[in-house]
């Protein structure tokens, strides 16, 4: 089964490398007029019940309540059950970045490329799940990768204000 610390860990290595907890000026979602902070890449805007009650937390205490969130918010039982901690580890990051259903349906996507025949729905499910565990997970993790990077790139092509975003995604892909 995967394991939840090294998902969450590998996601703080881009949302807060330096583990600081603090409260930083971050773009507004779609539809969310600004300005807008985050807190260990907890948006304001996206999260604002959230992020209110961790900033609203001693510095020296926030720590373990983002890791909650992450908990809570991302990691499910599916993505428990997968077998490489590789693969899991970059779905997770993935669904923090991008949401978890663009996650699952990008995991989805590898899947195919790899030989799967998988609805591409976003949903979890024993099938996927199956289907994630029965692959080598060092090819999926590379079909898993090169899915993501298309995603991003789709993103910057049809929207060209994102591309400034671009490089630093695809650096956070590739890892």
């Amino acid at each position: 089964m995967a394991d939840f610390t090294v998902a969450f860990q590998w996601a703080m290595q881009f949302e807060d490398p330096m583990r600081a907890c603090a409260q930083v000026p971050d773009a507004a979602p779609a539809g969310v007029a600004g300005p807008c902070y985050a807190i260990s890449g907890i948006n304001s805007g996206a999260w604002p019940e959230q992020f209110a009650a961790i900033a609203a937390l001693p510095q020296g205490q926030r720590a373990a309540a983002v890791e909650a969130f992450y908990l809570a918010e991302f990691w499910n039982g599916w993505l428990a059950q997968l077998a490489s901690d590789d693969v899991a580890k970059r779905v997770f990051d993935f669904g923090v970045n991008a949401g978890s259903g663009t996650a699952v349906k990008t995991l989805q996507q590898a899947l195919n490329t790899l030989g799967g025949s998988l609805a591409v729905d976003g949903g979890w499910g024993p099938v996927t799940l199956t289907a994630a565990n029965s692959t080598d997970p060092a090819a999926l993790v590379g079909a898993f990768i090169a899915a993501r990077v298309a995603h991003y790139r789709a993103i910057a092509s049809a929207n060209p204000a994102d591309a400034v975003n671009l490089n630093g995604w695809l650096a956070r892909a590739r890892s």
